[in-house]
């Protein structure tokens, strides 16, 4: 894009601010086009690729995105001596609701414009225009478009239909050249409107020099806040007089011929109406494929020009649609005939051309793909999601947009969401302490036997090993309750913790299953330890607060194994007091069995 200069835009139209992104990706989602590249947690939008929609800027809640501030522009034409004219698509009553469009012209006059004019003229000499064309190009294809967005998009994503966009001016080019005739020579023209993408338009060398400068609505909502705030409003000469309501007989969305198209949409429906990139994307390629040959297109990105982004956001469709509706039929002034009005006015040029612009989009090979998708964990094209929350329609669109650096694996969320997955398992398998109880977990008991085992190898001594499981825990899950349960759980792990020594080690190793490595004790101090835990368990009440309501007793069987000549590794002590604590099961519960030293 270029610099800043007299004759053309001031930068780029859109920018996006990484320092206020919250990193939601939005925007990329909602793009039509995919013109926003994500690489390291930052975005840009990529200029050749971009249409202008604003998708991205209504779709930021944080602001990241902006549109471009061509107010200076404005404020440098209100302060030179040359009379500036203010005009206003005609969708400018819901645009600024709820001023009147009285109240309008005044502020207008407030901020130094010499006068106002909407396009509603100029709808009626382009939908003039377009019937014209249609009666002489009647076998043509041809797409009819006054919107910026969707001629940037033919140009670059279809360019070998540019041919058929229809060559005619947007209705206020056709109002801003009627409006150099009828005032003086050097009046300046600032256009008003609906979207940001003409903002740009008015540079295009097919239309430039008809227009001055451009804003939009909510650019022109924020001149007349500050002026009157900074309390420098100009006092208008007079007030506006009243001027006839132009009665709009040819037109109807943006210089839609109402009559010529309607007829030929009920007699063959060769002419289709198609609102949005996404659509026209998919009629454009069927009719690139030979799968539907419509004589027209009427293709706006937007449900007419009042849905535009700059048309008071926030306020739905159908409201705006009735706030039209509504001040178009108010009683008033006498209604003048557009088509009477256009044949005493000065004629004006209405033709321009189109060039195709296309983007080049480089394509991976198949191997070059492949290698990509695998980078994503997907063995092969058939074992892709396709879920779109990247953005891309497929996967495959999303591998290719990573191939050209425009994206990463970061913005596939379900590959996002199984790596968090993995990481928390890791980190899960790295943590020492369980969860439920507060006590060691079966990790670092096993950590902790190895080491103990190996001491004892070495330096000699004593080592023995308690296994504990809580009898019949499946029935007082199923009577408690899992939370009530899971409290008892608690209880039993606080009780045995504040019953052992700071060398010993509790762990919990299954579901109800405790272990108790008990350095420096022999196999008869062992069970007097596992005697006085039995007992103590068996002695106590637990009170359940979860669900289940009174006093909650529990016992425990243990077995008892110590190290000797014949166990010689971990494995065997877990082995020895295991069986141990299968014989005491056998014998009931609330019991404790020592293991043979055989």
């Amino acid at each position: 894009m270029a610099e800043a200069t007299e004759a053309g835009p001031r930068g780029p139209l859109i920018r996006h601010d990484g320092v206020t992104c919250h990193e939601c990706w939005g925007c990329v989602r909602v793009c039509p086009v995919r013109a926003i590249r994500v690489l390291d947690g930052r975005s840009e939008v990529i200029e050749e690729k971009c249409v202008a929609c604003g998708l991205c800027v209504t779709e930021c809640g944080a602001g990241a995105h902006s549109v471009r501030d061509d107010t200076a522009a404005v404020w440098d034409l209100l302060r030179s001596r040359r009379t500036v004219v203010a005009l206003l698509a005609s969708e400018f009553i819901a645009a600024l609701h709820p001023m009147t469009p009285l109240a309008v012209e005044r502020a207008l006059a407030g901020l130094g414009f010499a006068s106002v004019e909407t396009t509603a003229l100029g709808e009626e000499m382009v939908a003039l225009e377009y019937e014209r064309a249609l009666a002489r190009d009647s076998a043509l294809f041809l797409i009819r478009s006054t919107c910026p967005v969707v001629v940037r998009f033919v140009q670059k994503f279809h360019p070998s239909l540019v041919s058929a966009l229809a060559p005619i001016v947007p209705p206020y080019i056709a109002q801003a050249r009627l409006i150099r005739q009828l005032y003086d020579h050097d009046a300046a023209v600032v256009y008003i409107g609906p979207c940001y993408a003409r903002k740009d338009e008015v540079f295009d060398p097919e239309v430039g020099g008809s227009v001055d400068a451009a804003i939009d609505f909510l650019e022109l909502k924020q001149m007349i806040i500050a002026c009157e705030r900074a309390g420098a409003v100009r006092a208008a000469s007079a007030s506006p007089a009243p001027r006839p309501r132009l009665l709009k007989q040819v037109s109807l969305t943006d210089g839609f011929p109402r009559e010529t198209f309607a007829r030929q949409c009920s007699l063959d429906g060769d002419v289709h109406v198609v609102r949005g990139l996404s659509a026209l994307d998919r009629v454009l390629k069927a009719i690139a494929a030979g799968e539907t040959a419509p004589k027209l297109i009427d293709a706006l990105n937007c449900e007419g020009c009042i849905d535009g982004p700059a048309v008071n956001p926030g306020m739905s469709l159908f409201a705006k649609r009735n706030l039209d509706r509504t001040s178009r039929g108010a009683p008033g002034v006498a209604a003048v005939s557009t088509r009477t009005l256009i044949e005493v006015l000065p004629r004006v040029d209405t033709i321009r051309s189109f060039r195709p612009e296309p983007v080049h989009v480089p394509r991976p090979s198949d191997a070059a793909l492949d290698a990509v998708l695998a980078e994503g964990g997907f063995a092969s094209r058939a074992a892709v999601l396709d879920c779109g929350a990247c953005g891309h329609r497929t996967c495959v669109e999303h591998a290719e947009a990573i191939f050209r650096g425009e994206s990463s694996w970061e913005m596939c969320f379900p590959l996002q969401r199984k790596r968090l997955r993995s990481a928390q398992e890791a980190v899960r398998a790295l943590t020492t302490i369980d969860e439920l109880t507060g006590v060691w977990n079966g990790r670092a008991f096993q950590e902790r036997l190895e080491m103990e085992v190996a001491r004892l190898s070495r330096y000699g001594g004593h080592l023995s090993l308690v296994m504990l499981d809580i009898d019949e825990f499946g029935a007082l899950n199923d009577r408690l309750g899992e939370e009530a349960a899971d409290e008892m759980l608690r209880r039993i792990a606080e009780l045995l913790s504040a019953s052992i020594r700071s060398t010993d080690a509790l762990a919990r190793i299954g579901g109800d299953q405790f272990a108790l490595l008990l350095p420096g004790i022999g196999k008869t101090a062992a069970f007097a330890v596992a005697e006085k835990l039995r007992a103590l368990v068996a002695e106590s009440r637990f009170e359940a607060q979860s669900g289940y309501t009174g006093e909650v007793q529990a016992t425990v069987c243990a077995g008892v194994a110590s190290a000797h000549q014949g166990i010689v590794s971990g494995d065997e002590l877990v082995e020895a007091a295991e069986r141990a604590l299968r014989e005491a099961q056998k014998h009931g519960c609330d019991q404790v069995r020592i293991a043979s030293s055989g």
